[in-house]
C-alpha cells in the first residue's frame, strides 16, 4: 500500500521517468527525516514501484519503468500534485473548471518559485477558445500566458527535444488530461506504447 511519504517521493521522477536520485538528495524537497526517506526508499524498492543500483558507495534509485501499474502510480501522483497546488493557489483554482484539452502550469509557478508578480504559464495541448483562461484571469487579476499547440505539433517537438517542451517535462503541473500526457509523454519522449 502506497502512503503519502511514497508519492513525495514519486514526484521527484516526474519530471524525468529515467532519472536516478540518491536519498540525501531528497532532503529539504520532501517532508520526511533522512532515515524516514531511506525507508520509504526501500518500501518502494521492494514494491517493485523503484529499483535501485549502486554506484561506488552510493545507492540510485529510479522509477521501475517496468512495473505493470507505473502508469497508474504516476498518473496517481500527478492528480496529487494537481490537488495541492490548485488547494494552495484558490484564484487559479476558480478559473480551471473543466476542459477535455490537456491544460498543464509549467514556469516558476509550476516550480514553486513565482513571486506575487509572476505570470501564470500555461500549456495547452487542443484548439484556442473564444473564453480561454488568460480572459478568464482578468477577472481575478491574474496575468496568465498561454502556449497552444496541436497534438502533432506537440509530439513532434517532444520528439525533436525543443528546449521549452524539455522545461514543460521536467517542471510541470498538470490540471486536465492527465492520462493522456502521460501516454504522450511515454511514447514520444520514452519510446514506451
Amino acid at each position: 500500500m502506497l502512503h503519502n511519504k511514497h508519492f513525495q517521493i514519486i514526484e521527484q521522477l516526474t519530471g524525468n521517468y529515467e532519472q536516478e536520485i540518491y536519498g540525501r538528495e531528497l532532503i529539504g524537497k520532501v517532508s520526511m527525516s533522512q532515515k524516514g526517506i531511506a525507508l520509504a526508499l526501500k518500501e518502494l524498492e521492494e514494491q517493485s514501484i523503484l529499483k535501485s543500483k549502486k554506484k561506488g558507495s552510493m545507492k540510485f534509485y529510479s522509477l521501475n519503468l517496468n512495473y505493470p501499474h507505473v502508469k497508474e502510480i504516476i498518473s496517481i501522483t500527478e492528480t496529487m500534485k494537481k490537488i495541492e497546488f490548485l488547494s494552495k493557489n484558490r484564484k487559479i483554482a476558480h478559473i480551471f473548471k473543466d476542459d477535455s484539452r490537456i491544460v498543464g502550469i509549467f514556469g516558476s509557478y509550476a516550480k514553486k518559485t513565482h513571486k506575487p508578480e509572476s505570470d501564470i504559464d500555461v500549456f495547452i495541448v487542443g484548439k484556442k477558445q473564444k473564453q480561454d483562461y488568460d480572459t478568464k484571469g482578468k477577472a481575478f487579476d491574474l496575468n496568465i500566458s498561454i502556449k497552444y499547440f496541436t497534438q502533432e505539433e506537440f509530439k513532434h517537438l517532444l520528439d525533436e527535444k525543443n528546449n521549452l517542451l524539455k522545461e514543460i517535462v521536467k517542471n510541470h503541473i498538470i490540471v486536465f488530461g492527465i492520462e493522456e500526457f502521460i501516454n504522450i509523454i511515454r511514447s514520444s519522449y520514452y519510446g514506451f506504447n
